[in-house]
């Protein structure tokens, strides 16, 4: 049997000393392993925490097109979750040169940060300066850890005010160009690390898919607010600054206001020879000069008194509106429309082609009598229709004696369109005789009078020239045609074996120049049974020199059927040999203004004679309108003039009257 032998004091010792060695390293081990977890565990918070933070900004961005609405949210939430002082956001401007504040900002104690605030409120940057400009040049973030002692820090007096130190800036992207920048300021330290620059990449790369769809929302709407070829605002934008303007005026708010009509005088033309793409670049030049003009305008009128706003908009093929808002003097108005003559008076070039385009213009100014905006635009448009009337180049300021006479030209094409329906016209017929033997008729002219059933009977001079500018003259034409031809024919058979004067019948410039016009004059020969040869159709000479070579077309194919052909008004228009010799006329006829200053003037009497002697020469029989006096039918008889007509020998009368006179 053994005994137990108890260990020597000195062994005891060691071997403690040696479990107190390994409990104290296991310990040790322990909380080695505690703190590594421990930090995993942080930094797993503090990822799923940025993560959670990149959510929320992304949800923001997704919920809004506003994008102050995205930055707002993002600057708020970086700072509330990274503890940051103040945040910044700024967007790029300009050309991309510059970096702006764009007054979204988040301030923990906005009192403290009042100073700071507003020194960054509005603030632009140039690339390279500052913080934000630093971004943009380098096009990644930047961090100082004490804006105190930066260099490059411009706004370093109110920082120190504010006691901030720390500062970062990351930039907004959207591809790879910079859109925006977004900045952030502590009290404390804080040190970066790699995962908070990620990040902020990655909010940058968010908040940029918001500003490139808030680009591309700003595009559409800008794109259906203006004219895509010049981009000036169109009649949508127009109308929407106009009605704006307009209530201001109503409510003696504001200045007053003036809206212009600009039509272009002859582009169509332009298109036609010169085609289409010559013609859209007309435009835009013309789109180009006068928003340079009316610019030049606004600059004046702000250096002086009183300052106005103008919006010109491209509201059709080749008109243009402009809008004054809160002009004060009505001449300013007038003053620009002269401004926009000159500027539209030199010669542009079109397709090697020097091409001059003048403007036809038409203002009116706004009152408390005009219920809305349209009704402004309408007397405009009717002011620059009677401008046009007057020739190229000119302006007109709507009236309301204008707006009397305008009226009354609307009734009256109302009034045209009921008789053409109810066949309201009569013909009277003037004689044309022999100044040899005033008693000898040779034909008669058939002048077209109006049977209105409340004003009477009426004259040509009342009414031909709206018939004119409404086309209706092509209906009324045709109808004096058939009609002159028909009662011709009818005294003719009449007549037996008598005398069969002819039938000068007028022949409308518009109603000329129709394509199917030669082919009309023979079916109305065909139906009537006239003789050809007792037809004389008058051209006026304006009409005739228009295409000379297509206007001795048709006559030559008329006068082949036998029927003759007069140029009227000979002398008041655009007379030149040249023309008179190739064109194929059988007569001339004097103007009656010639004829009227025989008496008192020797250079009319002159004229006439002129006007035989070239007739002569020609072999044209020449007409003298309105004889009166038998002074006048006497000296005409001498220089050797065949034919006149006149109050003298018979005033136009209905068709029995006149054939009468047979």
């Amino acid at each position: 049997m053994k005994h137990f032998v108890a260990p020597e004091p000195r062994d005891l010792a060691t071997r403690l000393a040696r479990a107190e060695r390994r409990t104290a390293r296991e310990r040790a081990a322990r909380l080695e392993a505690e703190a590594i977890a421990e930090q995993g565990l942080r930094r797993l918070y503090e990822s799923q925490q940025r993560l959670l933070l990149l959510q929320r900004i992304t949800d923001g961005a997704n919920q809004t097109a506003e994008i102050e609405t995205a930055l707002h949210v993002a600057v708020t939430e970086i700072c509330r979750h990274m503890d940051w002082s103040f945040g910044n956001a700024l967007l790029v401007s300009g050309q991309g040169d510059m970096v702006t504040g764009c007054d979204v900002w988040y301030a923990a104690d906005p009192d403290v940060m009042f100073p700071f605030v507003e020194a960054s409120r509005g603030v632009s940057f140039g690339k390279g300066a500052g913080l934000p400009g630093r971004v943009l040049m380098d096009v990644r973030p930047h961090w100082i850890d004490d804006v105190m002692v930066d260099p490059n820090f411009p706004r370093v007096a109110a920082a120190a005010q504010c006691g901030l130190a720390v500062a970062c800036a990351f930039p907004v992207m959207v591809g790879d160009e910079v859109a925006g920048v977004l900045e952030f300021y502590a009290r404390r330290l804080i040190v970066p690390d790699h995962d908070l620059l990620g990040i902020m990449g990655q909010i940058g790369t968010q908040l940029g898919r918001v500003i490139e769809r808030d680009r591309a929302r700003r595009g559409l709407i800008h794109d259906a607010l203006h004219d895509a070829m010049t981009r000036l605002p169109n009649r949508t934008l127009f109308m929407e600054r106009a009605e704006s303007g307009f209530a201001r005026m109503r409510s003696r708010q504001g200045a007053g206001m003036a809206v212009m009509v600009v039509d272009l005088d002859g582009f169509k033309a332009i298109n036609d020879t010169l085609g289409h793409h010559a013609g859209d670049a007309l435009l835009i030049e013309i789109a180009r000069r006068m928003q340079a003009c009316i610019a030049a305008a606004e600059d004046t009128a702000r250096d002086g008194v009183a300052a106005w706003q103008a919006t010109l908009a491209r509201v059709g093929g080749d008109e243009f509106n402009v809008l004054f808002d809160g002009v004060d003097d009505p001449s300013s108005v007038g003053d620009l429309a002269e401004t926009i003559h000159r500027c539209l008076a030199a010669p542009s070039v079109l397709a090697g082609t020097h091409v001059r385009c003048q403007a036809s213009i038409g203002i009116a100014h706004g009152t408390t009598a005009y219920g809305d905006v349209g009704q402004m635009l309408r007397d405009a448009d009717l002011a620059m229709y009677r401008a046009k009337s007057h020739g190229r180049g000119q302006s007109v300021t709507f009236t309301d004696q204008l707006g009397v006479e305008v009226r009354h030209r609307t009734q009256l094409e109302q009034e045209l369109r009921q008789a053409i329906a109810e066949r309201q016209f009569v013909l009277h017929y003037q004689p044309i005789v022999s100044l040899t033997d005033p008693d000898g008729v040779c034909g008669f002219e058939a002048l077209i009078r109006w049977n209105h059933p409340l004003r009477g009977l009426l004259a040509p001079a009342a009414f031909i020239d709206v018939a004119e500018e409404t086309g209706l003259i092509l209906f009324i034409g045709d109808w004096v045609l058939r009609e002159a031809c028909a009662q011709a024919s009818a005294w003719h058979q009449r007549a037996g074996g008598g005398p069969r004067p002819f039938v000068s019948i007028n022949i409308s410039p518009q109603q000329f120049l129709q394509p199917e016009f030669v082919g009309r004059v023979h079916t109305v020969l065909m139906e009537t049974g006239i003789a050809p040869e007792t037809v004389r159709l008058e051209v006026t000479e304006g009409v005739a020199i228009l295409d000379a070579v297509r206007t001795s077309t048709i006559l030559e194919e008329i006068r082949g059927w036998g029927v003759k052909t007069s140029l009227d008004d000979f002398g008041t228009g655009f007379s030149s040999l040249s023309y008179l010799q190739t064109l194929p006329f059988d007569a001339l006829k004097i103007d009656r203004s010639f004829v009227a200053a025989m008496d008192d003037s020797s250079k009319s009497r002159g004229i006439v004679r002129a006007i035989l002697d070239i007739a002569k020469t020609m072999g044209m029989a020449v007409i003298a309108e309105g004889i009166e006096t038998a002074e006048q039918a006497a000296m005409l008889q001498r220089m050797g003039c065949e034919m006149g007509q006149g109050f003298l020998y018979g005033r136009a009368e209905e068709n029995s009257v006149a054939f009468a006179r047979l």
